[in-house]
C-alpha cells in the first residue's frame, strides 16, 4: 500500500500541470463574463427579463435543467483532459528513454499501471467535481434572487450530469488507457482511426453477405449514451416534473449498464496492463 501511495504521489507530480488546467480555463471563462457584464453595464445594454421563465414552469424543473445543464462545458473539459492524460499513460516513460529505469524497480507492474490509471480517471473527476461545485453556487445564487431555487432538484441536476461525465470519461478514458499500451505516440487518435476503419469494414461485410457482426462504434456509443426522458419543463405540472427528476437516476447510475461499463473499464485496464507488461523495451 505504501509503494501504491508514493506512486500516486509520483503520478501526482508529473500529472499536476495537466489536471489543473481546467481551474485555470474556467477561471478565464469566468473573468470574460464578468467583463462582459460590466461591460453591457455601463453600455446600459443588459435586459431586465434576461432570466424571466414562463409563470407556469415548475420551479423544480427550472433547478434541475439549470444545474443539468452548467455542467455540460466543464464535462467535455474533463473528457479532453482524461484523453490527454491517458493516451501517455502508458507509453510517457518509453518516450523519454526512463522506461527501463523504472522496470527495474521492486515494484508491481500492476501496481504502476494502476497508480497511472487511478490519477488520470480520478484526478480528473476531483477536478470535475470542484468545478461543478463552484458553478453550482455560482448559478444558484442567481437562481435564489430570481426566486427560481430549488436545492433538492438543483443538487440532483448538478451531481446526474457529474455522474454521466464520469461515466463517459470512465470508458473513454480506459480505452485511450488501453491503446497508449499498443501505441508510442498519438495513441487516441490512432486507436480511433482502427475502431473507425473495423467498423466501416463491418459494415460493409454485413451489407454485402447479410451477416451480422458487432460494429464497435455503435457498441461504444450504445454503452456511453444515457436514455433520456422527455424535456421535463414544458407542458407538466410540479408533482409530475419531480417524479421524472428521481426516475432519471435509474437512467443516469442505479441500471445495469452501469455494472457492464465497470466491466468493460476492468477488462481493458487488465488488458493494457498485459500487453504493457509483455512489451519489449528497447
Amino acid at each position: 500500500m505504501n509503494k501504491f501511495k508514493t506512486l500516486i504521489k509520483k503520478d501526482w507530480i508529473i500529472s499536476k500541470k495537466t489536471l489543473l488546467m481546467p481551474f485555470w480555463i474556467t477561471a478565464g471563462f469566468y473573468l470574460l463574463i464578468i467583463l462582459g457584464i460590466v461591460i453591457a453595464y455601463y453600455k446600459g445594454d443588459i435586459q431586465s427579463n434576461l432570466f424571466d421563465f414562463p409563470v407556469d414552469s415548475p420551479i423544480n424543473a427550472i433547478s434541475y435543467i439549470a444545474n443539468l445543464s452548467v455542467v455540460g462545458l466543464p464535462g467535455l473539459m474533463s473528457i479532453i483532459f482524461i484523453i490527454m492524460l491517458m493516451q501517455g499513460a502508458l507509453n510517457e516513460d518509453i518516450r523519454r528513454n526512463c522506461e527501463l529505469f523504472h522496470r527495474s524497480q521492486p515494484v508491481s507492474i500492476w501496481l504502476r499501471t494502476g497508480s497511472k490509471f487511478y490519477v488520470g480517471l480520478l484526478g480528473n473527476w476531483i477536478v470535475l467535481f470542484l468545478i461543478a461545485l463552484f458553478t453550482f453556487i455560482v448559478v444558484n445564487i442567481i437562481l435564489a434572487t430570481i426566486h427560481q431555487f430549488d436545492f433538492t432538484t438543483a443538487i440532483s441536476g448538478m451531481l446526474q450530469a457529474f455522474s454521466a461525465f464520469v461515466k463517459t470519461g470512465l470508458i473513454i478514458g480506459s480505452l485511450t488507457f488501453f491503446c497508449s499500451a499498443i501505441f508510442k505516440d498519438k495513441a487516441f487518435l490512432k486507436g480511433l482511426s482502427i475502431l473507425v476503419a473495423v467498423h466501416l469494414l463491418f459494415l460493409i461485410f454485413n451489407n454485402l453477405f447479410g451477416w451480422n457482426l458487432p460494429l464497435p462504434l455503435s457498441y461504444l456509443m450504445k454503452l456511453m449514451i444515457i436514455d433520456t426522458e422527455k424535456n421535463i419543463l414544458v407542458g407538466i405540472d410540479e408533482f409530475e416534473a419531480l417524479n421524472l427528476i428521481k426516475n432519471a437516476w435509474n437512467s443516469i447510475l442505479f441500471n445495469w449498464k452501469t455494472l457492464y461499463q465497470v466491466l468493460f473499464s476492468g477488462a481493458l485496464f487488465a488488458g493494457a496492463t498485459l500487453i504493457y507488461k509483455n512489451k519489449e523495451i528497447k
